[in-house]
């Protein structure tokens, strides 16, 4: 999954502007509290918080991993530098938009997972369900868990209609994720000046 955020992204071009006021004022009411009192959302194996500062380190720790990072964006590591920025953007969705990536925490050790969220694809009105998880998770079901819990709460509770998600050709098992949640393949795009495999599903 590629990042959609930096924060350049932040300030939406004028002709998004409007649009995306208007989707966000459709979001349930309740979801727009402050940060800091947003819910987290439970699975039987994962709760799924906001971004906290605090979890920079373990943020950087997977985004500094070559396996990871090999189906993101250009294939490249990121740096803690950028990923502190990253995570700021990150945390700065969430006060504009109401909803965002979310932290994906085991509950049975605390560990920090990885991320799964919803957020804006930038430039655009779309959006994406998102989700990147360390190595030592793969395998084992967590994207998909995570993933199905953020569009259930995305339809249910923000009152969405539609939501994407985007993966590279070669990233398979990021595809089998949007497939098993219930995506379905739209279209191959252009996004981020590359090409993706665009996958959609409706309320």
């Amino acid at each position: 999954m590629r990042d959609s955020l930096k924060r350049s992204d932040l300030t939406n071009p004028p002709e998004f502007t409007n649009s995306r006021i208007l989707l966000v004022r459709r979001i349930n009411a309740k979801a727009m509290q402050s940060v800091a009192e947003i819910v987290p959302i439970q699975t039987s194996r994962l709760c799924l918080r906001v971004f906290e500062l605090a979890d920079l380190d373990a943020l950087a720790k997977i985004n500094s991993d070559p396996e990871v990072m090999r189906h993101t964006g250009n294939g490249n590591r990121v740096s803690r530098e950028e990923t502190e920025k990253r995570l700021h953007a990150y945390i700065e969705h969430w006060q504009q938009h109401g909803f965002g990536l979310r932290a994906v925490i085991h509950k049975s050790d605390h560990a920090f997972v990885g991320f799964c969220g919803l957020q804006f694809v930038a430039g655009t009105q779309e959006i994406e369900v998102g989700f990147r998880l360390a190595k030592q998770y793969w395998g084992q079901g967590f994207a998909t868990e995570a993933a199905r819990a953020v569009l259930r709460h995305g339809f249910e509770v923000l009152g969405l209609d539609r939501v994407i998600g985007l993966a590279q050709p070669a990233n398979i098992a990021s595809q089998r994720v949007l497939e098993k949640s219930g995506l379905k393949h739209e279209k191959d795009a252009y996004y981020y000046e590359q090409l993706v495999r665009q996958y959609a599903i409706r309320r």
